[in-house]
Formats: C-alpha cells, sequence, structure tokens
C-alpha cells in the first residue's frame, strides 16, 4: 500500500514508519517539522511533502489520488506545557483542522478513494468515569478533552459516507522507553521520591508502544476493523498498581503520594489525565484476537523501564 501518514515523527508515529517500510509499504510523509527531523527520515521508501496544518491549508488532489490508505495521528501535544486558553486552542485546532483537509480531499476526488483512514483519538473520550468497564459505544464525557475527541472524530468519520473504512482509535496511554507518559512519571522514582499520583483508585488505561504501532498497521490492513475502538491493553489497572509496580521494577519505593491539589498545581489543567480516569475495554480488539505482545502492566514495564 502507498500510506499518507500524518504525525509521522513523534513517539508513536516515527515507529509506525518503520513498521510500514518493513512490511513492504511505502509512504508519503506530511510534515512540518525542521529540517533536522526531515533528515531522519530521508529513507528509501519514504516521501516527505512539507505541510503545514493551518485552518486554509488544502492537500493536493494530485497527491491523495496516489494514495492506498491514510494514518492520520497529527496534534499539539498534550503532556507539554500547561493547558492556557491558547494551548488548549492548540490543543483541539491542530487535530480538527488537518482531519477535516484529510476529509474534504477525499471528498473531492473524482476516480478511486483511498481504501482507509485510520485517525487517532484518545480514552480521554469518555471523560472520568469511577469502575464502569467502558465499551466503544458508551457515551462520551463532558470535560475539555472529551470534547476534543468527540469533535475530532465526528470530522473523521465524515468519510465513511464516501465509502473509506474509518477508524478512530481511542488510544489509553502509551508506555515504553525515550517518551510518552513515563517520561514525566519515572523520574521521581529514580531520586526515591516515587509514588501514586492522585487518589490511586483512579483507572489508568494503557498500552504498551509495541502493541500501539502493531495496531496502527492491523487497523491498516484488516477490513473487518471499523468505527471507534478502544485501543488499550485487555487489562487496565488502578493507578495504585501502576506505582507499584514501577517502584518493584526500579528497585525503588513507591511511598510518596502525589494528592489531586499538588498534581494540579505542578501540572495545571491536564493532571486531570492522570488524576481521573477511565476503565476502557478494548472489546472489539478482543472479538478479532489482536496479538497483544505485552497484555499485562508488569511486563509492559520491565520492557520499558529496564
Amino acid at each position: 500500500m502507498n500510506v499518507l501518514v500524518t504525525g509521522g515523527t513523534g513517539f508513536i508515529g516515527g515507529e509506525i514508519c518503520n513498521k510500514l517500510l518493513r512490511k513492504g509499504h511505502t509512504i508519503v510523509l506530511l510534515t512540518r517539522t525542521n529540517d533536522k527531523i526531515r533528515a531522519d527520515f530521508q529513507k528509501p521508501g519514504i516521501s516527505i511533502v512539507p505541510y503545514e496544518y493551518a485552518e486554509d491549508s488544502k492537500i493536493p488532489l494530485e497527491l491523495m489520488e496516489k494514495i492506498d490508505g491514510i494514518i492520520n495521528m497529527a496534534g499539539e501535544p498534550i503532556f507539554t506545557g500547561r493547558w492556557t486558553e491558547e494551548k488548549k486552542k492548540r490543543i483541539l485546532d491542530s487535530r480538527i483542522n488537518i482531519t477535516r483537509q484529510l476529509v474534504e480531499c477525499l471528498a473531492k476526488l473524482k476516480g478511486k478513494r483511498p481504501r482507509v483512514l485510520v485517525s487517532a483519538s484518545a480514552v480521554g473520550y469518555y471523560g472520568s468515569r469511577i469502575d464502569e468497564a467502558l465499551k466503544e459505544n458508551d457515551k462520551p464525557g463532558s470535560d475539555f478533552l472529551a470534547q476534543v475527541c468527540v469533535k475530532w472524530e465526528a470530522v473523521a468519520l465524515k468519510a465513511l459516507a464516501l465509502g473509506v473504512r474509518t477508524v478512530t482509535l481511542r488510544t489509553g496511554i502509551v508506555l515504553d522507553k525515550g517518551g510518552g507518559a513515563l517520561a514525566q512519571m519515572v523520574p521521581p522514582f529514580k531520586y526515591f521520591v516515587g509514588g501514586t499520583i492522585g487518589s490511586g483508585k483512579q483507572w489508568f488505561s494503557w498500552i504498551h508502544r509495541e502493541d500501539m504501532t502493531n495496531l496502527y498497521l492491523f487497523a491498516l490492513e484488516d477490513d473487518r476493523l471499523s468505527g471507534p475502538v478502544n485501543a488499550t491493553s485487555p487489562n487496565p489497572v488502578k493507578m495504585s498498581e501502576v506505582s507499584a509496580t514501577m517502584g518493584k521494577v526500579l528497585h525503588r519505593p513507591s511511598w510518596f503520594p502525589i494528592p489531586p491539589f499538588l498534581a494540579k498545581v505542578i501540572m495545571g489543567e491536564s493532571a486531570q489525565v492522570v488524576v481521573t480516569g477511565q476503565k476502557a475495554m478494548p472489546r472489539k480488539l478482543l472479538k478479532l484476537k489482536f496479538p497483544y505482545k505485552y497484555p499485562t502492566i508488569l511486563k509492559a514495564l520491565q520492557d520499558s523501564l529496564n
């Protein structure tokens, strides 16, 4: 397949591009990143197209005419910087703009359209839930991140009416070395002040990066998958178990709790991602027997932290 990728230079996207190449796919990479990062992706099989995700940008029709499938992951990072009103606007606009541009370009195509659009979303769609085991047809939440996900998915799913199989992956917290949530969670443990964030009773829906990147390819290639998909491990855990397991793997104590109010002082409004939670269950993936490599938090953290 010739695959158009947005957001392909990040923590998840870079590994997806590597796997696409290893499986024999070719890539058209839309990127607004700097020349150094572009140079890192100068590989056989990748065509780099500089692109600004501004509201009035337009994807050239001649580019889309050659595409068989789309992976759409572009968006302002959630965990970097405090959520000022300007930051929140970037979080929303960066996701909506590129997704809308993709669907508008699909609608203008006169001939063959790409077979599939795999677009990112997040378990934040459900808002803060207590102990409810959430499946893909459950109602969304009402907080900021939930509404971002609702609007983001609504734009992506317009491609269904164009005859394009569309998958929106509601991603949990992605775990692996070198980035993501662990980059912020690990340092306190190294200084012997690690512990539970928030009450510890909130659910932590997670997935290892290896499984997450495999899932993008699975969604791209398997016609049985469509619509919203909970992209999480089949074994969500409470935050207290995450902290205890991190301490065990790192051979550090896990005794220094960070109460919700302190997390909000440190992180601002973005603290809601870790002090609240959801128990998102990957019902569709389990039904299709998706092959998880890291189904448990212990195995995932042993690989990520050692």
